[in-house]
């Protein structure tokens, strides 16, 4: 029987179901409304798992890093080069949507359709900027108050990071202040003795393979959850926002192809080999990427490209490699910083140089914040970065589910291989 279940968690069932969504919310209108309270149950779950998920895997991250042996010359190295490398794939995506939006027109009435497609809050957060809720309905978000928060700077930011209370950040989803809260507690564990932090990582590591397992069930149910609230949305936004996303994931594999040929040029000038011995190499690891779709899953072709074949000091591949795969997640960094812009531009939100800051920060916080999630969750992240410019989430987040299946196999290639130019950067090469 489970081998038999096995085929729902197919790629193809997954883009069958999203292809399901599209015919029906065009040509079936009448069924809708039936199948909005399964799509908003889906989503429910999917969203009921984001915090315990990124608390545990944030605080089991930098716990074991701060308390590794290996946290010396190469750690200092290692947080220099990711956090920069970090920085510049969103710099760079803010720029590629920018110039995208001057390039590529977004039409009036598809800003209407999909600016109307929203979820409904249970109840508002702080300046009644929307949280994600349960119910999609529509509203008059263009016509309304969009635009309120242009002038929301980086200082405000910076101020409202700090949660205050942890259970209040806790129960109004703000998970910039619940990530700093964790964040802190992960340090922390830093000056605690040896017993007691061997026992608060298991635990959260308990929490974490825990959810995980919830969500490996919740996948089976993917194909029927997406086919709902891909219908729900189509009835609304009609064909021509199926363009527009079609513009939108050509920028992705646009910026994504950039950033996968600039590491391939680091890792060759950092090395011994010619481009094309390097490319030979690291091929492996690519079609890796693109079939599982898992970063995790590329790690030990990875390794053995870097340190045997290309000749970089096993003991730095050792230690940046699974650790940057792990906490750098570079290709949802690129999906939030330019899924922030394109939603901008679909709102008609002109932002300001202190936006673009947050933006390009909030982006980086945003996709470490996803260390160990699934693609679905993940992308439900992008929140954290549309919040603080006033935008509503929950309908850029829908858009995003239904195009994850397309977009998931190039992302997991940006997610790993900015992680092997860095490990380049931080491992010598082997001495003859």
């Amino acid at each position: 029987m489970k081998d038999k279940l096995e085929i729902l968690l197919s790629p193809w069932a997954v883009i069958l179901g999203m292809v399901a969504g599209i015919i029906i919310g065009l040509n079936f209108t009448g069924i809708v409304p039936y199948l909005e309270p399964v799509g908003d149950i889906y989503l429910s779950l999917l969203m009921m798992c984001v915090i315990p998920i990124l608390a545990s895997a944030v605080v089991t991250s930098i716990g074991k890093l701060v308390n590794s042996e290996h946290k010396g010359g190469y750690l200092k190295k290692l947080i220099s080069v990711f956090v920069v490398l970090l920085l510049a794939v969103s710099l760079f995506s803010v720029i590629a949507g920018l110039g995208f939006g001057l390039l590529v027109e977004i039409d009036s009435d598809t800003q209407r359709a999909i600016g109307e497609i929203t979820i409904e809050s249970g109840e508002s957060g702080q300046d009644d900027v929307l949280v994600p809720g349960t119910t999609v309905r529509e509203i008059n978000s263009l016509d309304g108050d969009l635009g309120r928060r242009d002038d929301f700077s980086l200082i405000d930011f910076l101020v409202n990071i700090i949660p205050e209370n942890i259970f209040t950040a806790l129960a109004n989803d703000e998970n910039l202040q619940v990530i700093f809260f964790f964040t802190l507690f992960g340090l922390m564990l830093k000056f605690t003795s040896k017993e007691a932090t061997m026992t608060i990582i298991a635990f959260f590591d308990g929490v974490f393979e825990a959810f995980q397992k919830l969500i490996k069930l919740t996948m089976y149910f993917l194909p029927l959850g997406l086919a709902a609230l891909v219908a729900t949305q189509f009835v609304q936004i009609g064909f021509g926002a199926l363009i527009s996303l079609l513009k939108f994931i050509f920028l992705i594999y646009f910026a994504a192809l950039f950033i996968f040929l600039a590491i391939t040029i680091i890792i060759w000038k950092r090395g011994s080999k010619s481009y094309l011995q390097q490319l030979k190499a690291m091929g492996e690891t690519l079609m890796i990427c693109l079939g599982t779709r898992n970063s995790f899953a590329a790690i030990p072709s990875a390794i053995t490209a870097l340190s045997e074949e290309l000749d970089f000091d096993t003991s730095g591949v050792n230690l940046s490699v699974p650790l940057g795969v792990s906490i750098c997640r570079f290709g949802n960094v690129m999906v939030f910083s330019l899924g922030a812009i394109f939603a901008t531009q679909l709102y008609g939100i002109s932002l300001g140089l202190e936006q673009l800051l947050i933006v390009i920060i909030v982006s980086v916080l945003a996709g470490m914040a996803t260390s160990g999630a699934p693609g679905l969750i993940a992308r439900t992240m992008i929140g954290m970065v549309l919040t603080p410019l006033g935008v509503p989430a929950a309908a850029i987040i829908a858009l995003l589910l239904a195009i994850d299946p397309v977009i998931d196999p190039i992302t997991t290639v940006v997610n790993v291989y900015p992680n092997l130019g860095a490990a380049a950067i931080i491992a010598s090469e082997k001495e003859e």
